[in-house]
Protein backbone atom coordinates (compact mmCIF):
# COMPACT_ATOMS: atom_id res chain seq x y z
CA UNK A 1 0.00 0.00 0.00
CA UNK A 2 1.51 3.41 -0.85
CA UNK A 3 2.28 6.08 1.85
CA UNK A 4 -0.88 8.34 0.24
CA UNK A 5 -3.22 5.80 1.32
CA UNK A 6 -1.75 4.77 4.75
CA UNK A 7 -1.83 8.84 4.93
CA UNK A 8 -5.30 8.64 4.55
CA UNK A 9 -6.57 5.99 7.57
CA UNK A 10 -4.35 8.29 9.84
CA UNK A 11 -6.87 8.84 12.11
CA UNK A 12 -5.99 9.25 15.82
CA UNK A 13 -2.41 9.92 17.36
CA UNK A 14 -0.94 7.90 20.34
CA UNK A 15 1.64 8.04 22.79
CA UNK A 16 2.20 6.03 25.88
CA UNK A 17 3.63 2.91 28.18
CA UNK A 18 3.54 -0.52 25.68
CA UNK A 19 0.68 1.94 23.98
CA UNK A 20 -0.52 5.42 25.10
CA UNK A 21 -2.41 8.15 22.51
CA UNK A 22 -1.01 11.34 22.38
CA UNK A 23 -3.89 13.38 20.33
CA UNK A 24 -0.56 15.75 20.09
CA UNK A 25 0.12 15.63 16.17
CA UNK A 26 -2.07 16.66 13.23
CA UNK A 27 -4.85 13.52 12.18
CA UNK A 28 -7.40 12.89 9.34
CA UNK A 29 -10.33 11.36 9.50
CA UNK A 30 -10.58 8.67 7.04
CA UNK A 31 -11.11 9.60 3.70
CA UNK A 32 -13.00 6.51 2.68
CA UNK A 33 -14.48 3.27 4.34
CA UNK A 34 -12.01 0.43 3.27
CA UNK A 35 -13.68 -2.17 1.13
CA UNK A 36 -15.82 -5.71 2.97
CA UNK A 37 -13.25 -7.68 1.45
CA UNK A 38 -10.26 -5.78 2.71
CA UNK A 39 -11.54 -6.73 6.46
CA UNK A 40 -10.54 -10.64 5.52
CA UNK A 41 -7.65 -11.85 7.94
CA UNK A 42 -5.45 -11.58 4.77
CA UNK A 43 -6.75 -8.01 3.87
CA UNK A 44 -5.59 -6.61 7.08
CA UNK A 45 -2.30 -8.42 7.54
CA UNK A 46 -1.54 -6.72 3.91
CA UNK A 47 -2.78 -3.32 5.17
CA UNK A 48 -0.49 -3.88 8.91
CA UNK A 49 2.36 -5.84 6.90
CA UNK A 50 2.53 -2.11 4.13
CA UNK A 51 2.23 0.73 7.28
CA UNK A 52 4.90 -0.61 9.07
CA UNK A 53 7.24 -1.26 5.86
CA UNK A 54 6.28 2.74 5.75
CA UNK A 55 5.57 4.45 9.27
CA UNK A 56 7.07 2.35 11.46
CA UNK A 57 9.97 4.49 12.79
CA UNK A 58 12.83 1.51 12.41
CA UNK A 59 10.97 0.86 9.02
CA UNK A 60 14.32 -0.79 7.84
CA UNK A 61 14.29 -2.96 10.11
CA UNK A 62 10.98 -4.83 8.78
CA UNK A 63 11.58 -8.45 7.83
CA UNK A 64 10.35 -9.62 4.45
CA UNK A 65 7.43 -12.46 5.77
CA UNK A 66 4.97 -14.41 4.30
CA UNK A 67 2.33 -12.24 5.46
CA UNK A 68 -0.97 -14.11 4.51
CA UNK A 69 -0.15 -16.90 6.21
CA UNK A 70 -0.32 -15.36 9.62
CA UNK A 71 -3.53 -16.24 11.67
CA UNK A 72 -3.73 -12.40 12.68
CA UNK A 73 -2.82 -9.03 12.37
CA UNK A 74 -1.71 -9.47 16.22
CA UNK A 75 0.37 -12.13 15.52
CA UNK A 76 1.99 -11.11 12.69
CA UNK A 77 2.82 -7.75 14.45
CA UNK A 78 4.80 -9.66 16.79
CA UNK A 79 7.40 -11.02 13.99
CA UNK A 80 7.40 -7.39 12.35
CA UNK A 81 8.55 -5.01 15.19
CA UNK A 82 11.93 -4.63 16.35
CA UNK A 83 12.02 -6.51 19.37
CA UNK A 84 15.63 -4.98 20.51
CA UNK A 85 13.33 -1.95 20.90
CA UNK A 86 10.39 -1.56 20.70
CA UNK A 87 7.90 -2.91 23.73
CA UNK A 88 5.21 -1.11 22.57
CA UNK A 89 3.90 -1.17 19.48
CA UNK A 90 -0.15 -2.92 19.82
CA UNK A 91 -3.29 -3.54 18.38
CA UNK A 92 -6.65 -2.82 19.76
CA UNK A 93 -10.21 -2.51 18.99
CA UNK A 94 -11.43 0.80 17.91
CA UNK A 95 -14.37 0.82 19.80
CA UNK A 96 -12.06 0.17 23.39
CA UNK A 97 -9.71 2.73 21.86
CA UNK A 98 -12.75 5.23 21.82
CA UNK A 99 -14.35 4.53 24.79
CA UNK A 100 -11.03 5.15 26.37
CA UNK A 101 -9.71 7.59 25.14
CA UNK A 102 -12.46 10.14 23.87
CA UNK A 103 -15.02 9.19 27.05
CA UNK A 104 -12.79 7.78 29.68
CA UNK A 105 -14.61 4.50 30.27
CA UNK A 106 -13.22 0.83 29.70
CA UNK A 107 -14.64 -2.64 30.97
CA UNK A 108 -13.09 -4.46 33.79
CA UNK A 109 -12.50 -5.11 37.35
CA UNK A 110 -11.13 -1.91 38.38
CA UNK A 111 -7.83 -2.87 40.29
CA UNK A 112 -3.81 -2.55 39.61
CA UNK A 113 -1.93 -5.05 41.25
CA UNK A 114 1.13 -5.48 42.12
CA UNK A 115 3.79 -7.60 44.51
CA UNK A 116 5.17 -6.14 47.44
CA UNK A 117 8.51 -6.38 48.51
CA UNK A 118 7.52 -9.19 50.99
CA UNK A 119 6.21 -11.44 47.38
CA UNK A 120 2.70 -11.07 48.54
CA UNK A 121 0.05 -9.82 45.79
CA UNK A 122 -1.25 -6.56 46.99
CA UNK A 123 -4.37 -4.19 45.60
CA UNK A 124 -2.21 -1.17 44.61
CA UNK A 125 -4.76 0.92 43.40
CA UNK A 126 -8.77 0.50 43.41
CA UNK A 127 -10.55 2.80 41.01
CA UNK A 128 -13.66 4.63 43.11
CA UNK A 129 -16.26 3.68 40.27
CA UNK A 130 -15.30 0.18 39.04
CA UNK A 131 -16.80 -2.58 40.24
CA UNK A 132 -13.83 -3.63 42.27
CA UNK A 133 -14.71 -0.06 44.52
CA UNK A 134 -18.27 -0.84 44.23
CA UNK A 135 -17.44 -4.40 45.62
CA UNK A 136 -15.47 -2.55 49.07
CA UNK A 137 -12.19 -3.49 48.04
CA UNK A 138 -8.94 -1.07 49.12
CA UNK A 139 -5.77 -0.49 48.30
CA UNK A 140 -3.68 -2.66 50.31
CA UNK A 141 -5.43 -5.53 50.52
CA UNK A 142 -3.80 -8.45 50.25
CA UNK A 143 -4.68 -11.34 47.49
CA UNK A 144 -4.75 -14.89 48.93
CA UNK A 145 -6.31 -16.70 45.91
CA UNK A 146 -8.33 -15.80 42.61
CA UNK A 147 -10.79 -17.99 40.97
CA UNK A 148 -10.01 -20.46 43.78
CA UNK A 149 -6.14 -20.58 42.44
CA UNK A 150 -3.94 -19.53 45.11
CA UNK A 151 -1.38 -16.50 44.05
CA UNK A 152 1.59 -18.84 44.25
CA UNK A 153 0.46 -21.22 42.01
CA UNK A 154 -0.82 -18.86 39.72
CA UNK A 155 2.80 -17.23 39.07
CA UNK A 156 4.64 -20.66 38.95
CA UNK A 157 2.34 -21.49 36.14
CA UNK A 158 2.05 -18.42 34.68
CA UNK A 159 -1.84 -18.32 34.65
CA UNK A 160 -2.54 -14.48 34.65
CA UNK A 161 -4.21 -14.41 32.08
CA UNK A 162 -6.69 -17.42 31.73
CA UNK A 163 -7.44 -16.27 35.79
CA UNK A 164 -8.86 -13.31 34.79
CA UNK A 165 -10.85 -14.57 32.15
CA UNK A 166 -12.03 -12.81 28.81
CA UNK A 167 -12.66 -8.71 29.06
CA UNK A 168 -16.55 -9.29 28.47
CA UNK A 169 -19.24 -8.05 31.32
CA UNK A 170 -20.58 -10.02 33.14
CA UNK A 171 -17.25 -12.15 33.83
CA UNK A 172 -16.70 -13.28 37.30
CA UNK A 173 -13.48 -13.19 38.97
CA UNK A 174 -13.36 -14.27 42.68
CA UNK A 175 -10.69 -12.47 44.95
CA UNK A 176 -9.74 -13.92 48.54
CA UNK A 177 -8.64 -11.16 50.33
CA UNK A 178 -6.57 -10.29 53.25
CA UNK A 179 -7.15 -7.35 54.95
CA UNK A 180 -5.58 -6.05 58.28
CA UNK A 181 -7.56 -6.60 61.33
CA UNK A 182 -9.96 -8.88 59.95
CA UNK A 183 -10.14 -12.56 58.97
CA UNK A 184 -9.70 -13.42 54.79
CA UNK A 185 -12.82 -13.58 53.31
CA UNK A 186 -13.65 -14.17 49.25
CA UNK A 187 -15.38 -11.57 47.44
CA UNK A 188 -17.02 -11.86 43.80
CA UNK A 189 -16.67 -9.28 41.00
CA UNK A 190 -18.17 -8.81 38.01
CA UNK A 191 -16.50 -7.00 34.77
CA UNK A 192 -18.54 -4.29 33.37
CA UNK A 193 -18.16 -0.96 31.71
CA UNK A 194 -17.55 2.02 34.51
CA UNK A 195 -15.65 5.54 34.34
CA UNK A 196 -12.45 6.24 35.26
CA UNK A 197 -11.37 9.34 37.16
CA UNK A 198 -7.88 10.29 36.63
CA UNK A 199 -6.75 13.18 38.58
CA UNK A 200 -7.17 11.37 41.88
CA UNK A 201 -6.50 12.43 45.56
CA UNK A 202 -6.36 16.40 45.36
CA UNK A 203 -5.83 18.25 47.99
CA UNK A 204 -3.34 20.89 49.97
CA UNK A 205 -1.01 20.47 52.77
CA UNK A 206 1.50 21.42 54.56
CA UNK A 207 6.01 21.23 54.35
CA UNK A 208 7.49 23.34 56.64
CA UNK A 209 6.05 26.66 55.93
CA UNK A 210 5.74 26.04 52.55
CA UNK A 211 2.08 25.48 51.33
CA UNK A 212 1.76 22.10 48.95
CA UNK A 213 -0.60 21.16 46.10
CA UNK A 214 -0.40 17.33 45.58
CA UNK A 215 -2.56 15.19 43.41
CA UNK A 216 -2.42 11.17 41.54
CA UNK A 217 -2.71 11.19 37.82
CA UNK A 218 -3.29 7.72 36.34
CA UNK A 219 -3.54 9.17 32.85
CA UNK A 220 -3.92 11.40 29.85
CA UNK A 221 -6.70 10.65 28.44
CA UNK A 222 -9.79 13.71 27.16
CA UNK A 223 -11.84 13.79 30.07
CA UNK A 224 -8.70 14.51 31.99
CA UNK A 225 -8.12 18.09 30.97
CA UNK A 226 -11.15 19.03 32.84
CA UNK A 227 -10.38 16.85 36.01
CA UNK A 228 -7.33 18.99 35.96
CA UNK A 229 -8.51 22.05 35.16
CA UNK A 230 -10.14 21.75 38.40
CA UNK A 231 -7.32 20.60 40.74
CA UNK A 232 -5.61 23.45 39.34
CA UNK A 233 -8.08 26.13 40.20
CA UNK A 234 -7.93 24.39 44.02
CA UNK A 235 -4.22 25.04 44.06
CA UNK A 236 -4.57 28.49 42.59
CA UNK A 237 -6.83 29.25 45.27
CA UNK A 238 -5.10 28.02 48.39
CA UNK A 239 -2.28 30.02 46.91
CA UNK A 240 0.18 26.87 46.88
CA UNK A 241 4.29 27.43 46.74
CA UNK A 242 5.20 23.68 45.74
CA UNK A 243 3.55 21.03 43.68
CA UNK A 244 4.13 17.34 43.99
CA UNK A 245 2.75 15.66 40.96
CA UNK A 246 2.26 11.81 41.37
CA UNK A 247 2.55 9.79 38.47
CA UNK A 248 3.81 6.47 39.67
CA UNK A 249 0.80 4.93 37.78
CA UNK A 250 0.58 6.63 34.57
CA UNK A 251 1.72 4.87 31.58
CA UNK A 252 0.91 7.88 29.20
CA UNK A 253 -1.82 8.70 26.96
CA UNK A 254 -2.07 11.75 24.96
CA UNK A 255 0.25 14.14 24.18
CA UNK A 256 -2.24 17.31 23.61
CA UNK A 257 -3.24 16.90 27.16
CA UNK A 258 0.34 16.40 28.84
CA UNK A 259 0.85 19.57 27.22
CA UNK A 260 -2.04 21.03 28.97
CA UNK A 261 -0.79 19.64 32.10
CA UNK A 262 3.10 21.45 31.64
CA UNK A 263 1.36 24.48 30.59
CA UNK A 264 -0.69 24.45 34.01
CA UNK A 265 2.47 23.96 35.79
CA UNK A 266 4.92 26.48 34.23
CA UNK A 267 4.31 29.04 31.32
CA UNK A 268 7.68 30.51 29.90
CA UNK A 269 7.92 34.14 29.35
CA UNK A 270 8.86 33.86 25.98
CA UNK A 271 5.19 33.65 24.17
CA UNK A 272 4.91 30.65 21.95
CA UNK A 273 7.95 28.76 23.95
CA UNK A 274 8.67 25.37 22.17
CA UNK A 275 7.40 22.50 24.68
CA UNK A 276 8.59 19.13 22.23
CA UNK A 277 9.07 17.60 19.05
CA UNK A 278 8.13 14.85 17.47
CA UNK A 279 10.50 13.14 14.76
CA UNK A 280 9.12 10.89 12.38
CA UNK A 281 11.26 8.04 10.30
CA UNK A 282 13.12 9.57 7.32
CA UNK A 283 10.02 9.04 4.84
CA UNK A 284 7.61 11.12 6.73
CA UNK A 285 10.18 14.09 7.88
CA UNK A 286 6.79 16.34 6.79
CA UNK A 287 5.06 14.93 9.50
CA UNK A 288 7.18 16.26 11.99
CA UNK A 289 5.90 18.79 14.19
CA UNK A 290 7.36 21.49 17.16
CA UNK A 291 4.54 21.97 19.48
CA UNK A 292 4.39 24.87 22.15
CA UNK A 293 3.53 25.63 24.97
CA UNK A 294 -0.59 26.22 25.44
CA UNK A 295 -1.16 30.08 25.77
CA UNK A 296 -4.40 29.44 28.66
CA UNK A 297 -6.77 31.66 30.10
CA UNK A 298 -5.51 30.98 33.89
CA UNK A 299 -2.29 31.68 34.85
CA UNK A 300 0.49 28.86 35.67
CA UNK A 301 1.21 28.34 39.35
CA UNK A 302 4.11 30.35 40.93
CA UNK A 303 6.36 27.47 41.22
CA UNK A 304 10.59 27.50 40.64
CA UNK A 305 10.65 23.61 40.76
CA UNK A 306 8.52 20.57 40.84
CA UNK A 307 8.64 17.25 42.48
CA UNK A 308 7.38 14.24 40.37
CA UNK A 309 6.81 10.25 41.85
CA UNK A 310 7.56 8.27 39.47
CA UNK A 311 8.19 4.11 39.26
CA UNK A 312 9.02 1.89 36.58
CA UNK A 313 5.26 2.16 35.20
CA UNK A 314 5.94 5.69 34.95
CA UNK A 315 6.24 6.13 31.15
CA UNK A 316 5.65 7.46 27.63
CA UNK A 317 3.26 11.08 27.94
CA UNK A 318 4.52 11.11 31.92
CA UNK A 319 8.37 10.81 30.72
CA UNK A 320 8.15 13.68 28.36
CA UNK A 321 6.42 15.93 30.64
CA UNK A 322 9.09 15.16 33.12
CA UNK A 323 11.81 15.89 30.08
CA UNK A 324 9.73 18.72 28.42
CA UNK A 325 9.94 21.13 31.92
CA UNK A 326 13.53 20.23 32.70
CA UNK A 327 14.45 22.35 29.72
CA UNK A 328 12.65 25.51 32.26
CA UNK A 329 12.28 24.51 35.60
CA UNK A 330 14.19 22.51 38.14
CA UNK A 331 12.42 19.04 37.90
CA UNK A 332 12.75 16.37 41.03
CA UNK A 333 12.09 13.05 41.39
CA UNK A 334 11.43 10.76 43.73
CA UNK A 335 10.71 6.89 44.05
CA UNK A 336 11.89 4.72 41.49
CA UNK A 337 13.33 4.68 37.93
CA UNK A 338 10.71 5.68 35.15
CA UNK A 339 10.14 3.05 32.28
CA UNK A 340 11.84 4.45 29.14
CA UNK A 341 9.99 5.10 26.75
CA UNK A 342 11.26 8.25 24.00
CA UNK A 343 8.88 7.24 21.82
CA UNK A 344 5.16 7.58 20.45
CA UNK A 345 1.89 6.00 18.48
CA UNK A 346 0.40 7.06 15.65
CA UNK A 347 -2.82 5.36 15.51
CA UNK A 348 -4.08 4.06 11.94
CA UNK A 349 -7.97 2.69 11.88
CA UNK A 350 -8.60 -0.23 9.89
CA UNK A 351 -11.50 -2.29 10.24
CA UNK A 352 -12.83 -2.72 13.74
CA UNK A 353 -8.98 -2.50 14.58
CA UNK A 354 -6.82 0.23 15.84
CA UNK A 355 -3.38 -0.22 14.94
CA UNK A 356 -0.46 1.40 17.02
CA UNK A 357 2.91 0.96 15.71
CA UNK A 358 6.20 3.44 17.10
CA UNK A 359 5.83 6.09 15.07
CA UNK A 360 8.08 9.04 16.13
CA UNK A 361 10.50 10.22 18.42
CA UNK A 362 9.66 12.59 21.17
CA UNK A 363 12.64 15.56 22.30
CA UNK A 364 12.38 18.95 24.48
CA UNK A 365 13.08 22.08 23.32
CA UNK A 366 16.93 21.19 23.56
CA UNK A 367 16.56 18.53 21.53
CA UNK A 368 17.03 15.82 24.08
CA UNK A 369 15.19 12.61 24.35
CA UNK A 370 16.18 8.75 24.14
CA UNK A 371 15.50 8.34 27.41
CA UNK A 372 15.67 4.47 26.90
CA UNK A 373 16.91 3.70 30.52
CA UNK A 374 14.41 6.00 31.70
CA UNK A 375 14.82 8.90 34.34
CA UNK A 376 16.68 7.83 37.39
CA UNK A 377 15.20 9.41 40.65
CA UNK A 378 16.84 12.01 42.85
CA UNK A 379 15.44 10.36 46.05
CA UNK A 380 15.02 6.89 46.41
CA UNK A 381 11.95 5.55 47.96
CA UNK A 382 10.09 2.23 48.08
CA UNK A 383 5.94 1.53 48.00
CA UNK A 384 4.86 -0.17 50.82
CA UNK A 385 1.03 -0.05 50.12
CA UNK A 386 0.42 0.09 53.76
CA UNK A 387 -0.52 3.78 53.69
CA UNK A 388 -3.48 5.46 51.57
CA UNK A 389 -2.44 7.44 48.24
CA UNK A 390 -2.59 11.26 49.30
CA UNK A 391 -1.52 10.19 52.87
CA UNK A 392 1.67 12.14 54.20
CA UNK A 393 2.94 9.50 55.81
CA UNK A 394 2.77 7.17 52.47
CA UNK A 395 5.99 6.37 51.91
CA UNK A 396 6.76 7.90 48.88
CA UNK A 397 4.45 11.13 49.45
CA UNK A 398 6.56 11.26 52.54
CA UNK A 399 10.02 11.40 50.90
CA UNK A 400 8.47 14.58 48.66
CA UNK A 401 7.42 16.33 51.53
CA UNK A 402 11.02 15.97 53.35
CA UNK A 403 12.67 16.94 50.06
CA UNK A 404 10.53 20.03 50.07
CA UNK A 405 11.17 20.98 53.59
CA UNK A 406 14.64 20.09 54.12
CA UNK A 407 16.26 20.84 50.58
CA UNK A 408 17.45 17.06 50.81
CA UNK A 409 16.94 13.38 50.46
CA UNK A 410 15.73 11.87 53.79
CA UNK A 411 17.25 8.78 51.12
CA UNK A 412 19.83 9.70 48.44
CA UNK A 413 19.99 7.96 45.18
CA UNK A 414 22.81 6.52 44.71
CA UNK A 415 24.75 5.95 41.32
CA UNK A 416 24.78 2.32 39.96
CA UNK A 417 21.69 1.72 42.36
CA UNK A 418 19.50 2.21 39.13
CA UNK A 419 18.93 -1.37 38.06
CA UNK A 420 17.87 -2.70 41.16
CA UNK A 421 15.62 0.24 41.52
CA UNK A 422 14.19 -1.16 38.11
CA UNK A 423 13.98 -4.86 39.73
CA UNK A 424 11.99 -3.88 42.50
CA UNK A 425 9.29 -5.29 43.49
CA UNK A 426 10.74 -8.63 42.89
CA UNK A 427 7.98 -10.32 41.25
CA UNK A 428 5.86 -8.78 37.99
CA UNK A 429 2.97 -9.31 36.16
CA UNK A 430 3.17 -8.37 32.34
CA UNK A 431 1.15 -5.54 31.38
CA UNK A 432 0.43 -5.83 27.59
CA UNK A 433 -1.28 -4.05 24.58
CA UNK A 434 -3.90 -1.68 25.36
CA UNK A 435 -4.79 -3.37 29.10
CA UNK A 436 -0.72 -1.75 29.76
CA UNK A 437 -2.81 1.64 28.41
CA UNK A 438 -5.87 1.28 30.71
CA UNK A 439 -3.12 0.34 33.95
CA UNK A 440 -5.79 -1.37 35.72
CA UNK A 441 -7.67 -4.90 34.81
Amino acid sequence: MVASKLVAVLSTCTLALAASLTGGCAASEPTSEPKADDCSTAGQNRFLFDLMKDAYLWYDGVPDVDHGAYPSPEALLEDLVDATRDRWSYISTKSDYEAFFREGQTLGLGVRWSFDLDGSLRLALVHPASPAGAAGLRRGDRVLAINKVDVEQLTTDDRWAEVVGPDEEGVEVSLTIERAGAEAFTVPVRKAVYSMTTVLNPRVMQAGSATVGYLLLTSFIEPTTKELDGAFAMFRDSQIDELVLDLRYNGGGRLAVERHLASLIHRPAESGALHDITAHNDRHADWDKRAPFEDLDQPALPLSRLVVITTGATASASETLINSLRAYMDVKIVGSTTHGKPVGMHGWDYCDKSLHPISFRVLNAKEEGDFYEGFAPDCAATETLDAELGDADETYLAEALHLLQHGACSTPAQPGEASERRAAPPREIPWDGFRREVGAL
